[in-house]
């Protein structure tokens, strides 16, 4: 029972081992091409011919073979065995040379964008600045104006008080003096009735006078004869 187990521990590591090698990327390290076999072994059918350097996805590995799937475009997914001697996991050093240079061309244009959006924000903040500092000249012009203005009011607000307290104190002295004159005219009208009835009484008492002091002539003419 316990060699039963044994082995079946032993199997299950084997199994995990080679499960590690599945579908992992590698690269043919062999400076002459290789040849992919339709079945692990030397006289098995030849598929395809890999250069040096050629991407793989590594399916199964088996007894010093590798099951492969191509990965370049042009393969069309072909599978099939090669020499597991052959391959590598790591990525070669004219892969990474060219990844490194196509990434620092990418970083170059990038910087040179960056460098370009800089220099049109530095453009645009000068611009701003200046119409920043054009503004607070006009700030400062409307604030001397406002200032200017304010007094103008103040000075504009004490002397439409004062025509105001002018303006009442002469319509309260035209209104005296229409009101002085009215009673004036009344007074003038009459005294002019007293006079006139003053006058008449006069004339009415020297005419009675008269006729009185005519009718004692004539009796002391009368008298006489």
């Amino acid at each position: 029972m316990k060699k039963l187990l044994l082995m079946i521990l032993i199997t299950l590591g084997i199994s995990l081992i080679s499960q590690d090698g599945l579908a992992k990327k590698a690269y043919v390290m062999n400076p002459t091409k290789i040849t992919l076999r339709k079945a692990p072994g030397v006289g098995e059918k030849i598929i395809a011919m890999l250069r040096q350097d050629e991407p793989v996805e590594v399916l199964e590995t088996k007894k010093g073979w590798s099951r492969v799937r191509l990965l370049e475009t042009n393969r069309q997914n072909k599978e099939g065995w090669v020499v597991s001697g052959y391959l590598i996991t790591r990525v070669p050093w004219k892969i990474q040379t060219g990844l490194l240079i196509e990434e620092n061309a990418r970083l170059k244009k990038k910087l040179n964008k960056i460098e370009k959006e800089w220099s049109e924000l530095s453009g645009e903040r000068e611009d701003l600045s200046g119409k920043l500092g054009k503004n607070r000249t006009v700030l400062d012009t409307m604030r001397e104006r406002y200032e200017t203005l304010k007094k103008e009011a103040s000075g504009f607000l004490k002397l439409k008080k004062k025509y105001e307290t002018t303006k009442t104190k002469m319509e309260t002295a035209q209104a005296t003096t229409e009101k002085l004159t009215k009673e004036n005219i009344i007074l003038k009208s009459s005294q002019r009735n007293t006079w006139f009835l003053t006058g008449a009484a006069v004339l009415l008492v020297g005419l009675i006078f008269g006729l009185i002091m005519g009718r004692q002539q004539k009796k002391r003419k009368s008298t006489y004869y």
